[in-house]
């Protein structure tokens, strides 16, 4: 990524700042998503809880 050698602990600080990062985008996106479908953490939460995925994607699928 870098034409500089980094230590061991510079990595590890690198990747955690990206990871951080990257959430924080995830969780943007999430809430815009929950926004726009009128949807709170709960009611997703439940929509979360399934037996059978395919299924649970077919149902969500053509809800939309």
């Amino acid at each position: 990524m870098f034409s500089f050698e980094m230590s061991e602990a510079e990595l590890l600080a690198m990747r955690q700042t990206l990871m951080q990062h990257f959430r924080a985008r995830l969780e943007e996106e999430a809430q815009k998503a929950m926004q726009q479908k009128g949807l709170t953490t709960t009611q997703l939460e439940a929509q979360m809880k399934f037996d059978n995925r395919t299924e649970q994607l077919r149902q969500m699928r053509s809800s939309q």
